[in-house]
């Protein structure tokens, strides 16, 4: 038998963030007959499961002026391991990243995923830095296909060009998951179920306004789930707009999917987007949704009209009249729901996105010869 490629998966921490449960996925999945995985993280926070066969190191970036020392770091261990390939989860990992092969005296070969768009990802001063980075990659990937016409203007020639390689989802899990009890809505009242980061760029602000344009049509509420920055902001949104009994705002969960399944719909109102993991997860679950259509994913998951619908980023009027009009309609949402559940399964299941990942892992390994 050949022996097994070493791949070293580079990445932030294992915690909240889609990129994150990515490479938890995906190494829960990878052929341990053809690749021997270990992960290095940024920071060694964890709340996504990690397969007990990795190893792990961490770089023990706690704060923004231990970069140079992570780098040097991660250096340190691509000379040590000597691993064939090399796999950053996103932009920031792969900043290190390139900068450490810089330093390394191993050359493995590189694959850099892009996960978001890098008109704000990468903007600015970072913009150039990054082109000179992907440029000696061996592949970039985003997980979009939008997305990948994007990174092919920005930075024309990168790996050859950027390949599509969309999230994996490992809906076994979820469903296991989604099975544990959550606290139903009142009688009567119908549900509406976000997940996110507490950020300015999801727009959790505007799902407030479409939600407070919905109260005089319908009996609704809204639970959302996730953590961040915003959260004062938005606690005082809630307030000022008088929706106290009709938002619980959940913090970060360790299983939302008990609450989309506890949901009679599901809402996404970001700005900007990637290839967003809760709307895969909730249309998965056999949720119908309501989602921006903003740059770059939620067109890809959502097939508008069948499985949800999709409004224009930033406008709160539209983005309540599509709630009111599927919260309005049982049937039409069970029919989006059935779809939803099939479309998503057919295209982001674990196991088939991990077979795509190897095949790019391998062709980027035979890019680069043995020393």
């Amino acid at each position: 038998m050949a022996a097994r490629l070493r791949v070293l998966f580079v990445c932030s921490s294992l915690t909240g963030g889609g990129a994150e449960r990515f490479v938890s996925t995906v190494l829960g999945f990878l052929s341990r007959e053809r690749f021997a995985p270990s992960l290095c993280l940024l920071r060694g926070e964890r709340s996504y499961p990690l397969a007990e066969d990795v190893p792990l190191a961490d770089l023990g970036k706690r704060r923004p002026w231990h970069l140079p020392r992570s780098v040097l770091r991660l250096a340190r261990l691509l000379d040590a391991l000597e691993p064939e390939l090399v796999f950053s989860a996103f932009s920031y990992p792969s900043f290190v990243t390139g900068n450490a092969l810089a330093l390394a005296h191993h050359r493995p070969a590189w694959v850099a995923r892009v996960a978001s768009n890098p008109d704000w990802s990468e903007a600015g001063a970072l913009r150039p830095w990054m082109r000179r980075l992907y440029a000696r990659a061996d592949l970039v990937v985003a997980n979009s296909t939008a997305l990948c016409r994007r990174v092919d203007r920005v930075y024309p020639g990168a790996g050859g060009g950027a390949r599509h390689l969309p999230n994996a989802t490992d809906f076994a899990r979820l469903d296991a998951l989604a099975a544990e009890p959550a606290e139903r809505a009142p009688h009567g009242r119908l549900r509406i179920a976000s997940v996110g980061r507490l950020d300015r760029v999801k727009r959790f602000d505007l799902l407030l306004d479409a939600l407070a344009h919905l109260r005089a049509r319908c009996d609704a509420e809204l639970v959302l789930c996730g953590e961040g920055a915003e959260r004062a902001r938005l606690e005082r949104r809630v307030r000022r707009l008088g929706l106290e009994d009709r938002v619980r705002l959940l913090g970060f969960q360790a299983n939302p999917y008990r609450w989309l399944a506890a949901a009679d719909l599901f809402a996404l109102s970001s700005d900007m987007e990637g290839l967003p993991n809760a709307l895969i997860e909730a249309q998965g679950l056999g949720l119908a949704a309501v989602a921006t259509d903003c740059p770059t994913g939620p067109s890809e998951v959502v097939a508008d009209a069948e499985t949800g619908l999709l409004v224009p980023a930033g406008d709160a009027p539209a983005l309540a009249a599509a709630l009111g009009a599927l919260l309005a309609d049982p049937a039409r949402r069970r029919a989006m729901g059935a779809a939803a559940r099939q479309r998503a399964r057919e295209r982001y299941a674990a196991p088939e996105v991990t077979r795509a990942l190897e095949a790019l892992l391998l062709e980027a390994a035979a890019r680069r010869p043995p020393a």
